[in-house]
């Protein structure tokens, strides 16, 4: 049986400081861009498929040039749609909205962000993208994206039910690696995360 190893690697840190950043597009520090460079240090893919947002979009342009490898932008890829909430720092939501933002947690399988967008509409347009991948025919890909698509990435290859899919940390920089049969049905292996 042929495999495929598909790495999900989540951008680093952003300008902005700790807001709820969805689809805002903040570009990277100097220090995103170097725990980047240090996450891909030494490492080979074939392709690498990213977010059209800058905090992921510009790095993976930069290393599809330096591996001499072709970058596929792809929109599905953009991080989850917190409406009036983008932008606004965490602290002053989890204040002054902590009776509907708390339904991420209590109930994210019914959670609509206000003016933004659902929790459902955003699984499926994940898992649009992630079937994408897996029926690209390189057998290294890097994906590189943002920590709620990956949380959801990992409910689909785990089997996660949406209560635990928040549970899950996803570093800034860090890199989790699946390796994935060829052919459906498809079977996973969560070979690392962190």
């Amino acid at each position: 049986m042929k495999f495929k190893t598909i790495d999900l690697l989540r951008h680093g840190e952003p300008v902005g400081g700790n807001v709820l950043r969805g689809r805002t597009d903040h570009e990277l520090t100097e220090l995103g861009w170097q725990q980047l460079q240090d996450a891909t240090e030494g490492k080979a893919w074939d392709v690498i498929i990213t977010s059209p947002l800058s905090r992921c979009h510009e790095f993976s342009k930069q290393l599809s040039e330096q591996l001499n490898i072709p970058m596929v932008v792809s929109e599905d890829l953009r991080e989850f749609d917190f409406g009036i909430w983008e932008n606004q720092k965490m602290e002053t939501v989890f204040k002054d909205d902590f009776d509907r933002i708390k339904g991420m947690w209590d109930d994210p399988m019914n959670f609509v962000a206000p003016e933004g967008e659902s929790i459902l509409d955003f699984e499926s347009r994940i898992l649009k993208a992630w079937f994408g991948c897996l029926s690209r025919p390189e057998q290294r890909l890097l994906v590189v994206c943002h920590g709620g698509v990956i949380r959801m990435l990992l409910k689909e290859v785990l089997g996660l039910s949406f209560k635990n899919i928040n549970r899950l940390d996803v570093p800034l920089a860090s890199r989790s690696q699946i390796k994935v049969n060829e052919k459906e049905p498809f079977y996973y292996q969560l070979m690392t995360h962190g």
